[in-house]
């Protein structure tokens, strides 16, 4: 593993759409059955009914026969007339609706994981409280990394992807945390209905269609893993990053005409990441990055103004020449899945939902 020993600042890119909300039973109700529910709620008489509806009286006798047939109230005969009165289905009914006024909400789906499982949801209070801070000359050791949009599919397709991607997340439990952030962990309705909420995803026609959510790493957080270029590398659900390193290469030999024999030392190679100017130990040459790859999203190069101490100082004896000679590279390194969806969980005021790490939590669990 390579640990960045400098705050690392992520921005990540969003899109916005608009998640409506619904419940089957009341979609599957016409709009006469949801107000004889909501007005026999308020005590409304038979004859009062009929007068708000112009319905036929038969019509409606019919039309609450219907609604008591599917357990939503009861009717009794008495010697003023009908009693309506709404059973707990009913009322419950009701409190759906009330619920699911107003039911469409602002969401952020994520525009770089690269893989169909891996998804992340936020839904915020206030997006202006995200407005990345960008380092100024003051604060020359933060690093800020602009995080690759994935290619793909456009327009219908893409929100046709994304609707599935939203679906597989909120129903491995990202559902029931949303309807708590909406309505409260307290309501009663989120589980005894569970099975019957639905949802849609459309594009939202919002002034801000994208959105850079700003992810920090504290000095020494950020762990990173280096991964083959080419074919060989398997494909994650982060964007690969690619670190820039020096390599230095100390090589001896000895002097012509020097008339003893010496013992040359080894070859030395050592090599810095130019991130934090921390020492790698581990190397590994198809790690190489082999050409520029708008896939990947570059660790810019902060390099301090010393030169690091680990690079030390050579001492060559006498009768050896030393040749130094410098190669700078980029490094293909992959972010842990799982830390990464920790820090993303710490976005101020904001609903997050991961599908990696609601995975990982549910394997955990088992």
């Amino acid at each position: 593993m390579i640990r960045i020993d400098k705050p690392v600042t992520f921005l990540l890119p969003f899109d916005r759409y608009g998640l409506t909300l619904s419940h089957r039973l009341l979609d599957s109700m016409g709009g006469v059955s949801r107000f004889l529910l909501r007005a026999i709620e308020q005590q409304l008489s038979l004859a009062a009914l009929i007068d708000i509806t112009a319905l036929s009286e038969a019509v409606l006798l019919n039309q609450l026969a219907y609604l008591q047939a599917h357990h939503y109230l009861e009717v009794e005969e008495s010697d003023d007339g009908l009693l309506l009165w709404l059973t707990p289905r009913g009322a419950s009914i009701v409190q759906v609706e009330r619920l699911l006024e107003g039911s469409r909400l602002s969401i952020w789906m994520d525009a770089f994981t690269l893989s169909g499982h891996a998804a992340h949801m936020m839904m915020l209070d206030d997006c202006a409280t995200l407005a990345p801070l960008m380092p100024d000359s003051d604060a020359p050791s933060v690093v800020v990394v602009n995080v690759s949009r994935r290619t793909g599919r456009a327009g219908r397709v893409r929100l046709f992807d994304d609707a599935n991607r939203l679906r597989g997340l909120l129903e491995q439990g990202g559902l029931k945390q949303l309807l708590e952030h909406c309505w409260g962990a307290d309501c009663e309705l989120i589980a005894s209905e569970f099975e019957h909420w639905a949802f849609e995803l459309g594009k939202d026609e919002g002034e801000q269609a994208e959105l850079l959510v700003p992810v920090e790493y504290a000095a020494g957080e950020l762990l990173l893993c280096m991964r083959a270029s080419g074919n060989q590398c398997k494909s994650g659900a982060l964007p690969l990053l690619t670190l820039p390193v020096i390599e230095l290469t100390h090589s001896y030999s000895q002097v012509a005409h020097f008339p003893w024999s010496v013992d040359l030392p080894p070859t030395c190679v050592q090599r810095i990441e130019l991130v934090s100017s921390g020492t790698l130990t581990r190397f590994a040459e198809n790690a190489v990055a082999e050409a520029e790859d708008a896939r990947h999203s570059k660790l810019p190069m902060s390099p301090d103004t010393a030169v690091p101490a680990a690079l030390g100082t050579v001492t060559v004896r006498p009768g050896i020449s030393m040749q130094a000679s410098v190669r700078t590279l980029r490094l293909l390194c992959s972010m842990d899945e799982v830390q990464f969806s920790r820090h993303l969980q710490c976005t101020p005021d904001a609903l997050v939902l991961s599908h990696n790490l609601m995975a990982t939590e549910t394997a955990e669990l088992a």
